[in-house]
């Protein structure tokens, strides 16, 4: 029996030397080195895509309540109907959790939505990485991404 576990176990049993679990440390970090941007990025595209959900809401939102009132532009809106409230998007209730209304800003998952006078909505990056950044959406697409140099324009496809 014990010719058969020699035979299994490298060098009959003793383990392994430092040289090969430098190696396997070396490769582990070699790995990691390469995997752990490309992850990060990844991450931060999804959160954006979050934003882009939001704001899309948002816009399609003020486009129907001006439409419905008859107006050119929400600036146009009577003051009681010009809030985040009254838009389709509901009251803080019926957002996710983790987001608040405040007057014609919704925040939260990081981010500061701010809706225009002509229903443009101006997303901000309010926390976490990339923070400060700002983009206008405009119906159709994200568009001024400010970033000073953070390379987030670059992640979210607005170079």
């Amino acid at each position: 029996m014990e010719k058969y576990i020699n035979d299994i176990l490298p060098r009959g049993g003793r383990g392994f030397t430092l040289i090969e679990l430098m190696a396997v440390v070396l490769i582990i970090g070699v790995l990691s080195s390469i995997a752990l941007p490309q992850y990060r990025r990844v991450v931060e595209r999804s959160k954006f895509t979050k934003a882009q959900v939001m704001a899309k809401s948002m816009y399609d939102s003020c486009q129907r309540l001006v439409a419905e009132w008859g107006v050119e532009s929400y600036s146009e809106l009577p003051s009681s109907v010009r809030k985040i409230s009254r838009l389709d998007i509901g009251d803080a209730a019926d957002l996710p959790v983790g987001f608040s209304v405040s007057g014609n800003s919704i925040s939260g998952a990081g981010f500061l939505y701010t809706l225009g006078n002509d229903c443009d909505v101006n997303v901000k990056k309010t926390s976490g990485n990339y923070a400060g950044v700002t983009m206008d959406y405009n119906g159709l697409a994200f568009y001024n991404c400010s970033d000073s140099d953070s390379g987030a324009c670059e992640i979210y496809g607005l170079d």
